[in-house]
């Protein structure tokens, strides 16, 4: 890596060249961008695959932010426009809840960010029809690209141009994403991502939302997805007091196997091998935190453990059809003969495994089932009737 190439003024310079303009609106991005950047040169140990992907994603975040700014100053109602409750889901990773995304946003009332979006937002108030405009072949080939570095991520997580995307590419224009700390080892970028409290970056994402809201499209509720989102309750309240909060559950012992393969794959291909027990121990914790930090709110907030439904990811498979009836009900929203079939529709055209099976084993990670239990051990005790 030469430090130039990820340098702050070699990023944002490269940014405002894409974007046509060098407002950022503020210099909140860069505290994130100085553990980011720490990261990149001190623990990624990142090939050259992995440093083109990385400084693409960061110059692609930035890019982003300038056209939102740009995009404010000329529409200025609209980036003020009011955004009805929000249906916005959280949980572990890898207990269903991308599927739960994917379905409720099936339905005609429900509207989600989709991945043609958010991967250039130079696009999205450019394009008209977007199932024929030629431009999202671009987004194609950039998906065909990650897949083919990435050939088992399909089976573990499907993408095409038309799937919701979960809204860490809204957080990521103030250089908050997980996916950072996910697709190669960065323990002083993941540290600052628990120790931060980030409600200027919830203010960024509901910028960001806002946005995408100015593209007319059908659907008038917002659906949204993220992992992260369970460990900034407080600031995602304070950005959307009147959301609608979905939790996944599943069983840990099934959940936290699959997520340090997960971000073993994805860092064998961008990064050094690196030590993959010690990785997957901090993935561990990692996901504990996450869960457990979610837990600890709600004992702590009545107010909003009510607001907050549970899904139970053994019921959704089983019991698709009361599930979905549940979760429309606690949005206030009919399920309507029509929305029961748009989703129940959706979730048969996309079984499980529909693109492949990823095999792994906690052996090979250095991980025992009473490793998970005991960092699990609230959380089971809590929840056990979901699980």
């Amino acid at each position: 890596m030469s430090d130039s190439q990820f340098s702050p003024e070699s990023l944002c310079l490269a940014a405002a060249e894409k974007a046509g303009c060098d407002d950022f609106g503020s210099d909140s991005y860069r505290t994130a961008l100085g553990p980011l950047l720490y990261s990149i040169e001190h623990e990624m140990q990142l090939n050259e695959r992995g440093n083109a992907e990385l400084r693409k994603r960061i110059v692609q975040a930035l890019a982003n932010r300038l056209t939102l700014v740009a995009w404010e100053k000329a529409n200025p109602a609209l980036a003020e426009a009011p955004l009805e409750a929000p249906v916005i889901i959280l949980g572990l990773p890898r207990t269903g809840s991308s599927i739960l995304h994917e379905t409720l946003a099936a339905a005609p009332v429900m509207r989600t960010p989709l991945i043609w979006q958010v991967q250039d937002f130079a696009l999205v108030h450019a394009v008209g029809d977007a199932a024929t405009d030629d431009r999202l072949a671009a987004v194609e080939d950039e998906i065909a690209r990650k897949n083919a570095a990435v050939p088992e991520y399909a089976a573990m997580h499907f993408e095409n141009p038309f799937i919701p995307m979960e809204c860490v590419a809204l957080s990521i224009v103030d250089l908050v994403s997980t996916q950072f700390s996910t697709i190669a080892w960065a323990p002083t970028y993941r540290k600052f991502l628990l120790e931060s409290d980030m409600v200027e970056t919830y203010r960024w994402h509901r910028r960001a939302l806002r946005f995408l809201q100015a593209r007319r499209e059908p659907g008038t509720r917002w659906v949204l997805k993220a992992p992260m989102h369970s460990l900034y309750l407080d600031a995602l309240l304070a950005s959307y007091p009147d959301a609608v909060l979905l939790q996944t559950h599943r069983d840990p012992q099934n959940v936290v196997g699959s997520f340090c393969n997960l971000c073993a794959t994805l860092r064998r291909a961008w990064s050094g091998q690196g030590d993959e027990a010690d990785h997957a121990q901090a993935d561990l914790a990692y996901a504990a935190e996450l869960v457990g930090r979610a837990v600890r709110y709600r004992q702590a907030h009545p107010e909003v453990d009510s607001r907050i439904h549970d899904v139970a990811f053994k019921r959704f498979t089983a019991e698709p059809d009361a599930t979905l009836a549940a979760i429309f009900d606690h949005c206030g929203m009919p399920f309507t003969d029509e929305a029961r079939a748009a989703t129940l529709g959706y979730l048969e055209a996309r079984p499980r495994n529909k693109h492949g099976t990823h095999s792994y084993s906690l052996a090979d990670y250095g991980l025992s089932h009473e490793q998970i239990g005991g960092h699990f051990a609230d959380y089971k005790s809590a929840y056990a009737d979901l699980l």
